[in-house]
C-alpha cells in the first residue's frame, strides 16, 4: 500500500485551516508528498528518514540544518509495514499529541481505501463473470470455467433464477436493486438486468416497478443465465414495439418470439408495411391494423380509438385488403398480416445478441 499525494495533500490542507502548525507526509521513503510549504515538495525529510529507519515517533527539541525545525515526525504503518511519516512542526510536547490523531486519520483511510479497492475489484470480477454467463444461452449447463468462476464469487448456478430486463440507466438500476443476493448487469442500450433467485425480491421489485412506471420483462425461471437475461429483453422489446404494457412476462410472447426466430419467407410483406411507413396515409393505415387487432377485429372500438368514424375505418380496412391481397376481416388473412406487422415492428431487434 503506498500513500497517495494528492490524498494526502488534500489532508494536509484541512488539517492546517484547524492548527497553527505546518503538516507534512512523507512517504516510505522520508520523501515530502505533502505540505503546508510547496517549496518543500519532492525533497527529503531527513527526520523522516530517521523515523522509517528506527520504526519509531522521533521528537525533535531543537532545530537541526535549514529544515531541522523543532517537532515530531511519527512513522504510518499498514498491515504492519511503515508506508510513510507525519511531521508536524512545534513544540514537541503540543504537537505529539495532534501528530499521533492525524497518523490514526490517516491509517483509517489507508483501511477504507484498501475495502473500496476490494469491493471494486469484486465487483469488477463480478461484471466480468456476468458478461461470460450472460454469453452462455444455448447449452443446459454452464460451462465447467465459468462453474469455477461461480464458486470463487459465491455464486450458486444451480439456483434458477428470473431475470428483469428493466429500461433504465445504470444510475437508475443500483438503486431499484432491492436484494443482495440478486446479480445486476447493465447492457449497453439503456436496459438493466436484475438476475433474481428468490421469489419475494421478484414480486417486490416487479411492484415497485409498477409503482414508477418502468418498462421491464421477466424471463422464466431457468438455471441458464443467458437465456433467462434473451427472454427478458425480448419481452421488453416487444412490450415496446407492441405498445402493449400488459406485455411483462415471456409467456405472453413466447410464440411471438418463435415465430420471428423462424424468419419467415415474408420479405414482400415486410416490404409493403416499409413503404406504407413512409407516407402519412399510410401510417394510418398500419395504425389502423394494429388497433382493429387489439380490439378483436371489432370496427367500433378501433374507430374510438383512433377519434376517427367507424366508415372511415371501413374504408381503410378495404384499402389494405386491396395494397396486400389480404382481407383484414377473414382470420386467416389477418393472421399473415398480424405476422407480417410483427416482423415489420421487430425488424431491427431480430439479431438476439444482448450486448449490441
Amino acid at each position: 500500500m503506498k500513500l497517495n499525494a494528492q490524498l494526502a495533500q488534500s489532508i494536509v490542507d484541512h488539517m492546517m485551516n484547524q492548527i497553527p502548525y505546518n503538516i507534512n507526509i512523507m512517504n516510505e521513503h522520508g520523501y515530502i508528498i505533502a505540505s503546508g510549504n510547496p517549496n518543500r515538495i519532492n525533497t527529503l525529510h531527513v527526520g523522516a528518514v530517521d523515523a522509517i529507519k528506527q520504526g519509531k515517533t522521533l521528537p525533535m527539541d531543537r532545530v537541526h540544518g535549514s529544515h531541522g525545525q523543532p517537532g515530531v515526525n511519527m512513522p504510518i504503518t499498514y498491515e504492519g509495514q511503515i508506508v510513510g511519516v507525519v511531521g508536524i512542526t512545534g513544540d514537541p510536547a503540543k504537537v505529539v499529541p495532534l501528530a499521533s490523531l492525524l497518523k490514526t486519520a490517516v491509517e483509517l483511510l489507508l483501511k477504507q481505501g484498501a475495502v473500496d479497492q476490494e469491493k471494486r475489484e469484486n465487483e469488477r470480477s463480478r461484471q466480468r463473470f456476468l458478461y461470460h454467463l450472460l454469453q452462455a444461452t444455448q447449452n443446459h449447463e454452464a460451462p465447467a470455467s465459468l462453474v469455477a468462476e461461480a464458486k470463487e464469487l459465491n455464486i450458486d448456478l444451480t439456483i434458477p433464477r428470473v431475470v428483469v430486463a428493466i429500461r433504465c440507466r445504470a444510475a437508475e438500476l443500483e438503486h431499484l436493486n432491492n436484494a443482495p443476493t440478486n446479480l445486476t448487469f447493465t447492457l449497453a442500450n439503456n436496459i438493466g438486468l436484475v438476475i433474481i433467485q428468490d421469489d419475494l425480491a421478484r414480486r417486490r421489485l416487479l411492484k415497485s416497478l409498477n409503482t414508477k412506471q418502468f418498462i421491464y420483462g421477466t424471463s422464466e425461471a431457468t438455471t441458464l443465465v443467458g437465456r433467462g437475461a434473451q427472454q427478458a429483453v425480448t419481452t421488453l422489446k416487444l412490450r415496446e414495439n407492441f405498445q402493449d404494457n400488459t406485455l411483462t412476462a415471456y409467456h405472453q410472447v413466447r410464440i411471438i418470439d418463435l415465430l420471428l426466430k423462424s424468419h419467415l419467407p415474408i420479405q414482400s410483406l415486410v416490404q409493403q408495411f416499409n413503404t406504407l411507413a413512409t407516407s402519412k396515409t399510410g401510417k394510418e393505415l398500419i395504425e389502423t391494423i394494429k388497433e382493429f387487432i387489439k380490439y378483436d377485429l371489432n370496427v367500433n372500438q378501433t374507430a374510438k380509438q383512433l377519434f376517427t368514424h367507424r366508415n372511415t375505418v371501413n374504408y381503410r380496412l378495404a384499402k389494405i385488403k386491396e395494397i396486400f391481397h389480404l382481407d383484414p376481416k377473414k382470420a386467416t388473412d389477418l393472421f399473415q398480416l398480424y405476422i407480417g406487422y410483427a416482423y415489420f415492428i421487430n425488424q431491427e431487434d431480430l439479431d438476439n445478441n444482448l450486448f449490441r
